[in-house]
């Protein structure tokens, strides 16, 4: 399948594909401020990410079926994160993967401060129970890129982040976000079980 490498490519939101992944998609030490628009928010959308090309993506989903998908899925996250108080304000990235047999698995990435872990969890719990549209084959793997709670700083990546234990499947120089790297970080033998929830990096 065609995969891609983290180390060229640009974030464009709503219909963004990543074309690359590798090495240099490592966090690197420069902080990104939310925008000024998620002061004062609780919960602001930045947009969706297709963490794969277009043509895979094309291939596996509809698109009729992906948008009203992907607009539940920010209605779950939103509520969760409506309904809490008193919380540091967090940017960060939604992620969705999504497989045939209706199978579904969320991570949420976090930049400084991380979200409180109850509320992350409650975040995933919330995405995985909406249902999933169908999917012809392998992995798609999708990210609500957020702030909440007026926002932090960002998950510092030269692409769209990715949990930071994925990167210990990579060589030092670098990797591919494909079906065989998605089948290391969700196991096929747990897809189904929707495997325990990833800690907030």
């Amino acid at each position: 399948m065609a995969s891609s490498l983290f180390c060229r490519c640009s974030l464009v939101l709503v219909t963004a594909s990543v074309l690359a992944l590798g090495a240099c998609g490592r966090p690197q030490n420069q902080p990104t401020t939310p925008p000024s628009e998620a002061a004062g928010t609780i919960w602001l959308n930045e947009g969706v990410v297709l963490y794969m090309p277009d043509p895979v993506m094309k291939a596996r989903i509809k698109i009729e079926d992906m948008s009203p998908y992907m607009k539940s899925v920010e209605a779950a996250a939103k509520a969760v994160v409506e309904a809490q108080s008193g919380q540091k304000g967090t940017s960060g990235m939604l992620l969705i993967g999504l497989r045939p047999e209706g199978q579904s698995k969320a991570w949420i990435v976090t930049g400084e401060p991380p979200m409180a872990q109850p509320v992350a969890d409650a975040m995933i719990a919330a995405a995985e129970a909406v249902p999933a549209p169908p999917v012809n084959e392998g992995t798609v793997l999708v990210g609500i890129q957020f702030h909440a709670f007026g926002g932090g700083t960002a998950p510092v990546s030269s692409g769209p982040p990715i949990p930071r234990d994925w990167y210990s499947h990579f060589s030092k120089h670098g990797g591919l976000l494909d079906d065989a790297l998605m089948d290391k970080v969700w196991p096929q033998d747990t897809a189904g079980q929707n495997a325990p929830k990833e800690t907030v990096q």
